[in-house]
């Protein structure tokens, strides 16, 4: 049930700001409606326009709406100067939360306090873990009054902040918080998704306009008048500071400026009016980035040398240029804070930076920035303190001000090499981040001395990594195993690894060649990496999937027994097990990393390791639980921007739904899909995806269309040709084959699978043969394949073992040996029922009708209505998490938590949450 909030009675305050805002009924409507409307869920509303066009003004209006509705309001502001300081926006705007950050759990905690500086005992935090801590403290809050929270200038926020409030937009609907983020337009930075609220404003219109004008500049000629009012072009701001900023008399012949342009310099013109002593206040305040009254007067003092007394400030109050509010000195536009900036010269903000370098006390990163502004020329040991400042600001998670303060050490640097060290540690960062513009950026600076052979290599590693994975590119391989060589004979041992794991896995990416494959292969053993090293057990793989695929499961079990496996290296070990079929194994080291991913906040890694999960949990039966990693995954990877997993989880989602008998939703994630893989160009998703339109069309009977969908996974020439991954799909085209007759084709398939095996293979490629074999093998040879295939190991694959079952029982009957039958289908049919396979149950009862057995039609189970997101929630509430618990597994609000309970127990049926349990027990697979 959701709260209401009491509301005091209207007061007037609104509406005397609405009528200040000329022409800007509909906006402030907009606005008024979101806050009035705030105890039935929360929204996130951008408003963009140019300077000064009103985006404040609305955001005022906002805080004046919401102190008449009871809603409390907090508030950030982006400012230029601050853009390097990592989280200071945030802080700026939890100050008055932080008391009830000791309710967080720990590692929230933790992250939250080590992203503000206040602590240093912990490892990097996750953006997305200090943003799920955000997240908590405000819908806590917000349980007790409604809350507004603010963000002016946003175009102006340093990253960490921009990114958490991304992270918070996305999740408001099921709380009484209401997001307002105002951004200067011209800005390449994008806020929220397709959902997000969107106001641009624009001019005001001319009546408008006039009327604003005439308000605050009575006195003007006609002439001046009509000027004001065009080169104004309706923005708010101009209206009001044109007729201020200049003489009257020269303001006619004038030339006309850019509007921006021409805003800034109506306030300095008023700057050349004020005391000396006024205009090196001002100065300073400019350049400081923090708003502390008593840091601009003394470092004011040691620029003039002489005392300084707020007095001095009056004159720019009078201006109206700045604002003084307790210990603050704020700008009232963030174009005066640029006009003074332009006004100063070099010598001035040189001055200006070294004075507060030397009075800010208590802040080092903050001191070296103004002491680095400070210094033209080289300087070894402030260089030095920012490398220090740089690795403060990765343990915090800062990565973006990491790159940037190391680019400020390598211009302070006083050597080429340390010069070319800085840049590459940056650059390093960059492509961990996944900016390629900033990486290129960032290596045109890097000048190679011949004296460090492993800078070309960094190079090359921070180029490849970079780039979006799984690009068909096998050209990529001979560079990376020369960069591998070039690694390893200068020390370089762990990236000459990382090099060689990357080119085994653009093998499997790209269908390389079995020459470029074998020199990967050589190149590894030439390392003598531990066998017990994850990269090289996964080069086995990625290489060989078939020829090693027995050897390396056999590593993979040894490493699994032993447990404790690194997150890192289960991740590794996960995809690996992946890639030669060993689906089993898979899923507990997958479990294992993506435990660790989602504790640690690493989205954009957790998203890939959920796919990859969520396939093998398909294969080992578990399609309720496929389906949950496959929409997280893909809501997971649109929020951190990773389109191949976008990709990839529709895939798997495609196949799910084509199993399950629905046909048409299969196609139409099938070509969501397919349109961005052929955007990316990943060849191994082509074979997956004709994999899941082969499964779909076979479950639906249109064999001749499967056969069609899948035959493309083994013709070289075509696209979704891939030699290391096309036996996936073994068994759906041999069994599409024989169905559509074309038996010959799958003849020669099977054979060359086998042929490119190893004598002992991976269970599910050897149960996959035995079917294959079964399907096509003479009368007498049949029944010893589809035994063979029957083995113990074939029960870990639900589905293909229900398939096996299913052709052995229809063979039987058409044998002629119907009680014999009856045994296997029956089976087929519980496990097909299980699974929800429903084409397979329904073929299933038509062999057991035709064998002389009827069967009930499958009783549907409640807990099939309900979404994956809705069953991960009512899963976690059965083993008796709380919703607060929930909502930091899968990084929701608890209302937000609360809401799916809500929607579980009406589709359910029950009332509670310890009906959920009763409710599940049905919920299984085949496979446990």
């Amino acid at each position: 049930m959701k709260k209401t909030y009491s509301k005091p009675k209207r007061r007037t305050g609104a509406t005397r700001t609405s009528l200040v805002l000329q022409g800007r009924k509909q906006d402030v409507a907009l606005i008024n409606q979101l806050i009035d409307r705030i105890d039935q869920g929360g929204s996130a509303l951008v408003i963009s326009g140019e300077p000064g066009i009103g985006k404040s003004a609305l955001l005022e209006v906002a805080r004046h709406r919401a102190s008449e509705c009871g809603v409390s309001v907090l508030s950030m502001t982006g400012v230029l100067a601050e853009v390097h300081l990592p989280f200071a926006a945030l802080e700026q705007a939890l100050r008055p939360l932080m008391k009830e950050a000791v309710s967080l759990v720990p590692r929230q905690r933790s992250a939250l306090l080590a992203a503000f500086g206040l602590h240093d005992e912990m490892a990097a935090p996750d953006i997305f873990l200090v943003a799920l801590a955000t997240l908590t403290l405000l819908t806590e809050r917000a349980t007790r009054e409604p809350l507004l929270l603010v963000a002016d200038d946003a175009q102006w926020l340093d990253q960490a902040t921009y990114d958490v409030l991304a992270f918070i937009s996305r999740r408001l609907s099921a709380d009484p918080i209401v997001l307002l983020v105002a951004m200067r337009d011209g800005f390449n930075r994008s806020f929220g998704d397709a959902s997000t609220l969107r106001l641009p404003i624009s001019g005001l219109g001319e009546a408008d306009a006039r009327r604003l004008l005439d308000a605050h500049a009575p006195g003007l000629s006609s002439d001046l008048r009509s000027r004001f009012l065009k080169e104004a072009a309706g923005n708010p701001l101009a209206l009001l500071e044109l007729p201020r900023g200049e003489r009257i008399a020269e303001a006619r012949d004038a030339p006309w400026l850019p509007l921006t342009e021409r805003l800034e310099r109506a306030f300095s013109s008023r700057l050349f009016d004020l005391p000396n002593t006024t205009q090196t206040l001002l100065f300073v305040a400019a350049e400081n980035d923090g708003t502390s009254l008593h840091e601009v007067l003394r470092a004011s003092e040691a620029v003039l040398g002489e005392r300084v007394e707020v007095d001095a400030l009056a004159p720019a109050v009078a201006a109206n240029l700045i604002e003084i509010e307790g210990k603050e000195l704020r700008f009232r536009h963030p174009l005066v804070r640029s006009a003074m900036h332009q006004a100063a010269d070099l010598s001035m903000r040189q001055k200006t930076h070294a004075a507060l370098a030397v009075i800010i006390d208590n802040q080092l990163d903050r001191q070296l920035w103004h002491r680095a502004a400070a210094t033209i020329g080289p300087d070894e040991e402030l260089a030095g303190e920012h490398d220090r400042m740089a690795a403060r600001a990765v343990r915090r998670g800062a990565v973006a001000m990491a790159i940037e303060v190391l680019e400020i050490a390598a211009r302070l640097s006083s050597t080429a090499k340390a010069k070319c060290d800085r840049l590459l540690r940056a650059a390093e960062l960059a492509a961990d981040l996944g900016q390629p513009e900033l990486l290129e950026r960032l290596l045109r600076q890097v000048d190679i001395e011949e004296s460090d052979p492993l800078a070309p290599v960094r190079i090359g590693w921070c180029r490849e990594i970079s780039q979006p994975p799984a690009v068909d590119n096998p050209a990529k391989v001979p560079v990376l195993i020369g960069f591998a060589a070039q690694a390893y004979s200068n020390g370089a041992k762990d990236l000459a690894g990382n090099l060689l794991w990357r080119a085994a896995q653009r093998c499997w990416w790209s269908n390389a060649s079995d020459e470029l494959r074998a020199r990967v292969l050589g190149a590894a053993e030439g390392l003598r990496l531990p066998e017990t090293d994850p990269r090289l057990i996964a080069i086995y793989a990625y290489v060989e999937p078939l020829r090693r695929g027995y050897d390396v499961r056999g590593m993979l079990e040894r490493l699994f027994e032993r447990g404790n496996n690194d997150p890192a290296a289960a991740r590794i070990l996960g995809s690996t097990a992946n890639v030669i079929g060993a689906f089993d194994l898979s899923v507990g080291f997958l479990a294992e990393s993506s435990a660790a991913l989602r504790a640690q906040g690493r989205l954009s890694d957790l998203a890939r390791v959920l796919f990859t999960q969520g396939w093998a949990e398909m294969e080992i039966g578990d399609w309720t639980g496929a389906m949950r990693e496959a929409e997280e995954s893909v809501r997971l990877a649109e929020e951190t921007n990773g389109p191949l997993w976008i990709a990839a989880a529709t895939v798997l989602k495609a196949k799910l739904a084509g199993m399950q008998g629905n046909p048409d939703q299969s196609e139409a994630y099938a070509a969501q899909a397919e349109r961005i893989i052929l955007s990316i160009g990943a060849s191994f998703l082509h074979v997956l995806l004709q994999i899941a339109r082969g499964t779909s069309a076979a479950g639906a009977g249109q064999h001749w269309q499967a056969y069609e969908h899948l035959r493309r996974i083994f013709a070289p020439a075509d696209p979704a040709f891939n030699s290391g991954l096309e036996f996936f799909g073994l068994a759906d085209f041999v069994e599409a084959a024989v169905m559509s007759g074309n038996v010959e084709t799958a003849h020669h398939v099977l054979d060359e699978i086998e042929r490119g095996s190893a004598p002992t293979r991976v269970p599910w490629v050897e149960t996959m043969l035995c079917y294959g074999k079964a399907l096509l093998a003479p009368p007498e040879q049949a029944e010893r394949f589809f035994l063979q295939g029957l083995g113990p190991s074939a029960k870990k694959w639900p589905f293909l073992r229900g398939r096996l079952l299913l052709a052995y029982g229809g063979w039987l009957r058409r044998q002629r040996r119907p009680a014999d039958a009856r045994a296997p289908l029956r089976e087929a049919r519980d496990t097909f029922d299980a699974l929800g396979a429903s084409p397979w149950s329904n073929r299933a009862r038509e062999e057991l009708r035709a064998s002389g057995e009827a069967s009930r039609r499958r009783t549907e189970q409640p807990w099939e209505a309900l979404t994956p997101q809705e069953l991960h929630i009512a899963q976690l509430a059965a083993e008796g998490h709380s919703n607060k618990e929930i909502g930091a597994r899968l990084y929701l609000s608890h209302r937000t938590v609360g809401y799916h309970l809500n929607r579980i127990f009406s589709k359910t049926g029950i009332t509670s949450r310890s009906g959920l349990r009763p409710v599940l027990t049905a919920h299984g697979h085949p496979a446990s």
